[in-house]
Order: C-alpha cells, then sequence, then structure tokens
C-alpha cells in the first residue's frame, strides 16, 4: 500500500479550485480523466502513488514532556512550587509532601482527563469505509477503501457508508445522512443534475460526502476528493489545527495568581522588616518568620479543587457522550445562556418520541423519552387509557409498524435503545410498543401477519411514503389472494387533501366525510408546539 497523504496534497493543486458541484457529468469525467468503465489497475495505481491513500492525516500529538509542561504552566503551580522550596527552608516536611502531593494529583488528573478525550476525538479517523465496490477495467471489484483514488467510480447502496466524496453520475432513489457534515436530521435525497455555484455544503445534492451513511437507494459516482481532501478530512484539519486560546476561567485564575503572587510578596517583605528591625529579631529568624506567613497565605488547595471539579463535570459530560477535550472548556460551556444552531440535528441527539396523537374524537398523549419502549396511552389529562380503548386506536395506527422501514436495536452492554433507519420511523416503532406490541418479536410478528406486497418510498416530491400490505400471510405465507390494504404516512399538508374519509370514535369501521380545515388547525396547533406533525392514513 502507497504512503499516506503527501504534506503537500495534489488533489489541492490540482482540483482545489473546481466546484463539482456546479459541473456536468462530462465536465467531471473530463477533468478526472476517466470514464464510465472505470480507471483500468496501472492508472489506478499510478494515481494512488501520487495523490496518497484515502485516509485521514492524524495530527501531530505532543510527548509526555509537553502535556507535563502544559499541566505545570501555570500561575497557581509555579506559587505551590515556591511553597515548596520555602517550607523546605524551615525544613517542614510534612508542608513539603503535602504540596508535593497536591501537585502531583493536579497534574495526573489533567493529563488523565484530557487524554481520554483526546482519545475519543480521535475516533473521526476510524469513520471511512474499511471496503468500498469501484469499477476498474470494466470489472466491478471491491477494495480496500484507502486505497480509493480520485477518477474511480464507485457504486454505493442501502446501509454503505461513502468512502470518498463523489460526484453522482447515476441515482436510483439515493438517500444519505448527512448530519455529521450539515446537521441535518433528514436524510437528503440526490440527483444528477448541476446545482447553483454558491450553493452550500447542505444544498450540494449532487454529491455524496465521505463517511456519510447511505440509507436508501443505490447509485453510482465519480470519486472527486479522498483522505484530507475530502470534506470530513477539512473538517479533521480544521480540528488538528486549532488554536489553544485562554477561557475566562483560565484568565480569572492567572488574575488571581498575580495578585496573590504580589501580596505574598508584600507580606513577606514587611513582615521580615517588621521582625527585623521592631521586634529585633536577627536576619534568620526574620526571615523564617516572613517565610512561614508568607506558606500560611498560598492557597495550596486552590489548584486541586479547580481541576478535580472540572474533571468531575468532564466525566458527567462524557458519561451522556458529550466529549471535552480541554478541562478548562467545562466552565466555559457551563457559562452558557444561549446556543444558536440553525439545523434540528446540530446539538440534538438526533431521537424522535411520538408524544401526541390527535384522531377525530380527540388528543392523546404517549408518555416516555426517546427510543426506550417505557410509557404508555394516555388520554389530554395524563390519565392511563383502559385497553380497550388502546386496540381500537392501535387499529387505526397499526400503518405507523407496517409502513416502516427502520429497526430498533437494543445494546446487550447498556441496555439502551437505539434507531436503524430514520429517526422519525423509529420513533413510531416504540409508539407501537407502547400500545401493545410489547417487544420487538411483537413488532415482527405483526409485521409478518400482514406482509408488503409493494411500496413507494418517502421522496421529497411528494413527501410520503406508502406501502401495500395483505390483510393476511394469504395462500403462501405473503399475502397471495389475501384482501389488501394501502397505509400511508407523510406531511399533514399533502395528505389531508388527498383523504376523502375520516374515521369516527375512535373505531376503524365508522367513517365520515373529511373534514379538512379542522386537521389543517390541529395540525397547525401541534406545530405550533414545536412537534413535527406526520399525518397516518389508509
Amino acid at each position: 500500500m502507497a504512503s499516506k497523504t503527501p504534506e503537500v496534497n495534489p488533489q489541492q493543486e490540482q482540483f482545489g479550485e473546481v466546484k463539482w458541484h456546479n459541473l456536468s457529468i462530462d465536465e467531471c469525467m473530463a477533468l478526472q480523466t476517466t470514464k464510465a468503465d472505470g480507471l483500468d489497475p496501472q492508472e489506478a495505481a499510478n494515481r494512488l502513488r501520487t495523490f496518497g491513500t484515502n485516509e485521514l492525516t492524524p495530527p501531530p500529538k505532543p510527548g509526555f514532556l509537553m502535556k507535563l509542561w502544559y499541566q505545570i504552566n501555570n500561575i497557581l503551580i509555579y506559587i505551590l512550587i515556591a511553597a515548596t522550596i520555602l517550607s523546605a527552608i524551615l525544613e517542614e516536611w510534612k508542608e513539603v509532601a503535602l504540596i508535593c502531593a497536591v501537585v502531583i494529583i493536579n497534574v495526573t488528573i489533567g493529563i488523565v482527563q484530557e487524554g481520554k478525550a483526546e482519545k475519543a476525538a480521535d475516533a473521526i479517523k476510524n469513520m471511512l469505509a474499511p471496503k468500498a465496490m469501484v469499477i476498474r477495467g470494466g470489472a466491478q471489484v471491491e477494495i480496500q477503501a484507502a486505497e480509493i483514488v480520485p477518477g474511480d467510480i464507485v457504486k454505493i447502496k442501502k446501509g454503505d457508508q461513502v468512502p470518498a466524496d463523489v460526484r453522482m453520475i447515476e441515482v436510483s432513489r439515493l438517500q444519505t445522512d448527512e448530519a455529521m457534515l450539515t446537521g441535518e436530521s433528514m436524510p437528503v435525497a440526490k440527483h444528477t443534475d448541476p446545482v447553483a455555484l454558491e450553493s452550500g455544503l447542505g444544498d450540494r445534492k449532487n454529491l455524496a460526502f465521505s463517511a456519510t451513511k447511505v440509507t436508501e437507494g443505490e447509485g453510482t459516482g465519480i470519486v472527486i476528493g479522498t483522505g484530507d481532501f475530502a470534506e470530513i478530512g477539512r473538517i479533521s484539519g480544521m480540528v488538528s489545527k486549532e488554536e489553544d486560546t485562554k477561557t475566562n476561567l483560565m484568565i480569572q485564575l492567572e488574575i488571581f495568581g498575580r495578585f496573590v503572587s504580589v501580596f505574598v510578596a508584600v507580606i513577606a517583605v514587611a513582615t521580615l522588616l517588621i521582625a527585623h528591625l521592631e521586634a529585633d529579631e536577627d536576619l534568620g529568624t526574620a526571615f523564617k518568620s516572613a517565610v512561614s506567613i508568607a506558606v500560611a497565605i498560598i492557597p495550596e488547595g486552590l489548584p486541586a479543587v479547580v481541576t478535580i471539579s472540572l474533571a468531575l463535570a468532564m466525566q458527567l459530560m462524557a458519561s451522556n457522550n458529550a466529549i471535552i477535550r480541554k478541562l478548562p472548556a467545562i466552565e466555559t460551556l457551563g457559562s452558557l445562556s444561549t446556543i444558536c444552531s440553525d439545523k434540528t440535528g446540530t446539538l440534538t441527539k438526533n431521537e424522535m418520541t411520538v408524544q401526541k396523537f390527535r384522531t377525530a374524537k380527540g388528543a392523546y398523549n404517549i408518555s416516555g423519552v426517546g427510543y426506550q419502549p417505557e410509557g404508555e396511552a394516555q388520554d389530554a389529562n395524563g390519565s392511563a387509557l383502559p385497553g380497550d380503548a388502546v386496540q381500537r386506536l392501535w387499529a387505526m395506527f397499526e400503518g405507523c409498524v407496517l409502513n416502516n422501514g427502520a429497526g430498533l436495536a437494543q445494546e446487550p452492554k447498556t441496555g439502551q435503545w437505539k434507531s436503524l433507519g430514520y429517526p422519525t420511523e423509529a420513533s413510531l416503532l416504540t409508539m407501537g410498543m407502547k400500545m401493545g406490541l410489547a417487544n420487538l418479536d411483537g413488532i415482527q410478528r405483526s409485521q409478518k401477519a400482514k406482509p408488503k406486497v409493494n411500496g413507494v418510498p418517502f421522496a421529497s416530491e411528494h413527501k410520503f411514503m406508502c406501502q401495500i400490505h395483505a390483510d393476511g400471510p394469504g395462500t403462501d405465507g405473503k399475502g397471495a389472494g389475501a384482501p389488501l390494504t394501502c397505509h400511508v404516512k407523510g406531511a399533514a399538508d399533502r395528505l389531508i387533501k388527498l383523504c376523502k374519509d375520516q374515521v369516527v370514535d375512535d373505531t376503524l369501521g365508522q367513517t365520515a366525510p373529511m373534514d379538512g380545515a379542522f386537521w389543517q388547525e390541529e395540525a397547525r396547533k401541534l406545530a405550533a408546539l414545536g412537534l413535527r406533525t406526520l399525518a397516518i392514513c389508509r
């Protein structure tokens, strides 16, 4: 395998000014001097030597001595060292041992905690896909993702991780999850047409970005950026070039340290003069008196208290999956009063939970948070619904589980539940478990009892997803000969206009003509509460 990406990136020199999203497929092919049959193996090997491997260059790491210096280079530590020297002069060996222990504990905690944070942050370099499917010399072959080069023709499908930045040339219902790059919580549908030159990263829908996940469909594209030249590489580069800045806490501690230093020096000198000139003590005795008072004034425990407090806060943040790289940043985060963000998934957990649902008869709540199946259906006052009412409601909403392309999984070690697919669809599965399906086996039994026959995936153009399910296993176990039901879910403003009837009295067999104005108003009320609204129809 070739060496890592060179220090001066040839991709930057050759393609740095190219706006791939604004070019046609033919123009991209010409610039990369490639074709639909892909590169021939020899040309691919040459490019691998020229451009380097498709891997992120790890940032230079400080050695142990430099990390030690970062922890010691603090005015409070200097004061403690001075106190140690003065205590040694007075032969107060217990005091010397205590202060040394404080310094050692303070430095050790800082190095250990920041080391853990660095390891977590370094995980970004492992986000590139290990394998990739490419076309070379007209044949489709699987290679190590590290061996991909600019100009390769790559094929991706649902479940794959995009191995490099790719300009799409063919797509079939292709969608990718770009939350890690743009903060967009919903999958982004891809196409092959050029987009405007000034388009931002999130609007370049003819590009698929390295390390993002393919959530739907499949596609083929030209590799336009690998390793450090991919968007994920640019982010890694910015993080590695991060400049150390002083937080408000560090500045305040420095100011306090200077004040203590000056104050101690003034008191020590004053004590020395008074003891020698006024009390007629000899110079040696007066000096020891001055040193004793100076040591007593110095707050030896302050650095340890500050470091331990920050370390405990860092541990608390880490237990909630938030990585803080530098200890003092904890105080800065705690001082924030407002955080502004333009994307749903940037600062949130990117989890969805069904909290409320509305029928023609009334409004209902679902208790619980996250994907854990812990909660129940409640009336508008928060009281649990009786079992027969829940059964009638679930008969109306069973399409939430049937017309669903997501899954749920429980971590064996932590017991935490996570989404396998779109968060919105996963939240509907959790709703099903809270309303009587009990567990994942219940969901699977429900889906097998009414097998899928056909369907139309969600697309931004029509804003809904529909699936046709058999009302029984049929003669072949796949629904043959059984009655069919079309389950639809999607944007309320689109589906309300398409419906002609509505269920009344929460009984599936009883219907009345659709009251579109009523449902539009109810959707508006739910949206006003900050909830994402979804219509369930059949």
